[in-house]
């Protein structure tokens, strides 16, 4: 299986080992602590405090210390010395805290490893792959997880252990290619094989036919990428039934991991999956071994260098892709085609260019070209976001310029943000063996410097597998595999003797019903809706904000009925229909139903967290209706609106521009957008008619310092008030003969957005009509001091408020070197809603914000 699935697999054995054949206590308490434990637990009032610890930590352990083991988790925090340097250490698995009361259930060793388990996830949820290796080699041995790791012996496997009858499936990840281990291996045991590309109509019919010469005499057949023929597969599984085989036949099915490959044919079949190691290393000598060297060390001389060049490129490149979403907005299939094609393209301009000469000096390479066709036909020609096109162009740039074959020339920079991360200088050589050599010679332990990247980002992404562990742990459980009665402690203290609950009803149901009743409390009864008026329904900002009420309230009205429904259900009060038996089978499973998805969720996220976001978004809501009434359709323009919050976002920054030509009978062409970041002091009471407050915005991969930028190796910078505002454009008339037309109205192209974020201490009451405030924005990777970005360690940093303001275009270049940043809903970054400018503190780091990720989030609750 894939690497990321590893720890899914063995924890699930652990549970059924532990509750069914295993002299070990009963740990389903916390088993369903670890996958539901921060139902009900509300964002930002925690009852667990710790100096030092973040909002989310808070909230973690408040969830925890709903367990009766950790009861008195606040009296241990305060008498723990040094428990900040645990939560900051790089493996705080290793010495995990005793914060759980002792007892005999706690103190055997499955005990201890599953209360260290759930501390780590409450205090360094990027370590709980880490432990959970721990809990498995506890349960299981510690040789478990070795043996999954050890090397395959399929010399072996295909020849003893596979039957004629039994396809195998060489799943791969995309871009990798499993058919030369299969080509090796029939090398290697001395058979004949045929391989087959399908994918084609001829395909099939030469496929169909290599299969019945090949099952008489005892030949192998291997059929290459078979994900692109789902519809005859299920063709081959019927045939392979009926087929009565040679014992020496071997059928060989390629193909990329892909869910339209039929579930039975996997079932049949015997799957071995593949994928590349890891790492700059590793990428850079797999594409050395691609490469002849005889075509490598060709003249003239400064080829290999090139190569090289190129080589690291596409390394960079392909790592980023394990980052995603920071290191590139979406997963794109950069393969060793991109790097074949690249190559071609390399060769063609140098000879072009030497023209048989054994030297080319570095001014002569057609560097301008080459940065083209790479960043807009090869690897380019697949990117369909413009942040990741500017990375793309900065890497290609960077790279590719005739200062590479300077002796100094750094492949990595040093840290850019005050991190004492140690640059990488270009290996001095000509010759394909110094450069071979040299990438021999680097260290396997990389850090994400070397992508680009800030250090931490390794903390994002073991967070990010540490939450798809527990979304598939909940993915995979079946009700009928857990229809056994609930079980509640007995009379023992130590919680080993159980007894069947009184009620009788599977755990399953036990389970749901108390999820169900704690979403229940978290969710209003109801949301009251704006009334439409004459005189309101022309305000484009009231309308906006009334649409976002009314989709609340509906659907706040379908959730609350399901839920209750579910809750009667379980309690044996409403007999179930069809409707409410997919629902049941979704929430047991911490899915979301499809009919609650009415707004932009991530991919992984699960119900627990939807419930909470959804709350959060209704609370909003609550407070524009409330507004609203209170103050008429004028007083929305005042809120301080949390952007992440809304159904529709792009809608509420397309209103606020058309307010502000409205106000001021201007063209929405004529609007362009400012955007100030406010600093952690500053006393915003009100901003401008053309200005609008934003809060609970995220810089990701830099800072804001006086609304300027700063790299910084922090992941995340929370913003504490983004002021965005919509400035008029002057333009000159030109100065030739004029002719004389009708005037309207000016179009909306000609408004632009300004942001300004404010500071923590600022006290805005009121914003100009031109300008609207919003809440909740984050920034990650940076931090915004007086609106001007710096880079910085944290992962996020909260923005207090933003406002932004459409403003008229003006035709003047800008006095500040401006970088322009992506607005995102959430993590994600699968949707863009607009785009911002803020100045850069430092004018030379204004590439490194496109390789941190640099961008501002609305949300961060749903992953």
């Amino acid at each position: 299986m894939l690497h990321h699935d590893k720890m899914a697999f063995p924890l699930l054995l652990c549970r059924i080992h532990l509750r069914g054949f295993s002299q070990e206590p009963n740990f389903e308490h916390e088993f369903h602590h670890f996958l539901r434990g921060k139902e009900g637990i509300l964002p930002g009032q925690p009852t667990i405090h710790k100096e030092g610890l973040s909002p989310e930590q808070l909230e973690g352990a408040t969830a925890l210390s709903r367990l009766p083991a950790f009861q008195n988790l606040q009296k241990k925090l305060d008498e723990h010395e040094d428990f900040i340097s645990w939560v900051e250490s790089s493996a705080p698995e290793r010495v995990v805290p005793e914060l759980w009361e002792e007892g005999a259930k706690s103190m055997t060793p499955v005990g201890v490893a599953m209360h260290q388990l759930l501390v780590i996830q409450a205090f360094r949820p990027d370590r709980i792959i880490a432990q959970g290796h721990q809990v498995v080699s506890t349960v299981l041995g510690e040789e478990f997880m070795t043996s999954a790791e050890a090397e395959l012996d399929l010399a072996a496997i295909v020849d003893n252990e596979i039957k004629a009858n039994t396809p195998i499936l060489m799943c791969s990840v995309p871009g990798y290619d499993a058919s030369g281990r299969v080509d090796d291996l029939a090398t290697e045991l001395g058979r004949s094989i045929t391989s087959l590309a399908m994918g084609s109509a001829e395909g099939f019919s030469q496929a169909e036919k290599a299969i019945n010469s090949a099952s008489k005499n005892g030949r192998w057949v291997m059929l290459k990428n078979v994900h692109l023929a789902p519809q005859w597969l299920v063709q081959l599984e019927k045939k392979l039934h009926a087929l009565q085989p040679h014992p020496g036949f071997r059928l060989f099915l390629t193909l990329e991991v892909h869910p339209k490959v039929p579930v039975n044919l996997l079932r049949a079949g015997r799957v071995f999956v593949f994928e590349p190691p890891p790492g700059i290393r590793a990428n850079l000598l797999r594409t050395f071994s691609t490469v002849p060297a005889q075509r490598m060390m060709k003249a003239p001389g400064e080829r290999a260098r090139l190569y090289f060049l190129l080589a690291w490129f596409h390394a960079m490149v392909q790592e980023r892709l394990r980052y995603c979403p920071l290191g590139w907005a979406k997963h794109y299939e950069f393969n060793e085609s991109d790097l074949r094609v690249a190559c071609d393209t390399l060769v063609t301009w140098i000879d072009t260019i030497a023209m048989g000469r054994t030297n080319l000096p570095p001014e002569k390479v057609p560097w301008n070209a080459l940065r083209i066709l790479f960043g807009q036909c090869i690897y380019g020609g697949k990117i369909d976001n413009e942040f990741d096109q500017r990375l793309l162009n900065s890497f290609l740039n960077k790279l590719f310029t005739p200062e590479s074959f300077n002796p100094d020339f750094m492949l990595v920079s040093p840290g850019v943000d005050g991190t004492p991360e140690k640059g990488i200088i270009m290996p001095e050589g000509i010759r394909r063996d110094q450069f071979l050599h040299w990438v021999e010679s680097l260290t396997e332990r990389q850090t994400p410097a070397w992508l680009g990247l800030p250090n931490n980002a390794e903390k994002v992404l073991l967070t990010n597998r540490g939450s798809d562990l527990i979304a598939k742990l909940l993915k995979m459980q079946l009700l009928e595999d857990d229809d056994e009665p609930a079980y509640v402690a007995g009379e023992d203290e130590s919680g080993v003797s159980l007894r069947p609950a009184a009620d009788g009803k599977p755990a399953w149901m036990t389970a749901l019903q108390q999820s169900s009743s704690t979403w229940l409390r978290l969710l209003p009864q109801s949301l009251a809706t704006l009334r439409r008026t004459k005189d309101n329904i022309g305000d484009p900002l009231y309308r906006c904000l009334e649409r976002e009420v009314s989709v609340g309230a509906a659907l706040l009205r379908v959730v609350r009925s399901d839920l209750e429904d579910v809750v009667r259900i379980c309690r044996g009060e409403k007999r179930q229909t069809n409707y409410h038996r997919t629902i049941i089978a979704d929430l047991a499973k911490g899915m979301l139903p499809a009919h609650w998805k009415k707004y932009t969720v991530s991919l992984g996220c699960t119900v627990i967290q939807w419930v909470t976001d959804f709350s959060d978004r209704v609370k909003q809501l609550h407070k524009v209706s409330q507004s609203c009434t209170s103050g008429g359709a004028a007083a929305l323009k005042s809120l301080h609106i949390w952007l992440g919050g809304l159904f529709n976002p792009e809608a509420y920054i397309t209103a606020t521009r058309q307010y502000v030509a409205q106000a001021n009978s201007w063209s929405l062409e004529e609007l362009t957008l400012e955007v100030y970041v406010a600093n952690p002091n500053d006393k915003l009471t009100s901003v401008d008619e053309c200005s609008f407050a934003l809060a609970g915005l995220k810089l990701q991969g830099a800072k804001c310092v006086d609304s300027k930028l700063t790299l910084t190796s922090t992941i995340f910078t929370e913003l504490p008030l983004t002021i965005i505002r919509w400035v008029k454009v002057q333009t000159e008339q030109p100065q030739e003969t004029m002719v004389t037309l009708p005037v309207y109205l000016w179009s909306l192209e000609e408004l632009t957005l300004e942001v300004y974020v404010a500071n923590p201490n600022d006290k805005l009451t009121s914003v100009d009509e031109c300008s609207f405030a919003l809440a909740g924005l984050k920034l990650q990777g940076a931090k915004c001091v007086d609106s001007k970005l710096t880079l910085t360690s944290t992962i996020f940093t909260e923005l207090p408020l933003t406002i932004i303001r459409w403003v008229k275009v003006q035709t003047e270049q800008p006095q500040e070197t401006m970088v322009t940043l992506p607005v995102y809903l959430n993590s994600s970054r699968n949707d863009l809603l607009f785009t911002v400018d803020l100045p850069a503190a430092d004018v030379r780091e204004a590439h490194s914000f496109y390789e941190r990720g640099v961008a501002l989030l609305c949300s961060t609750t749903l992953g």
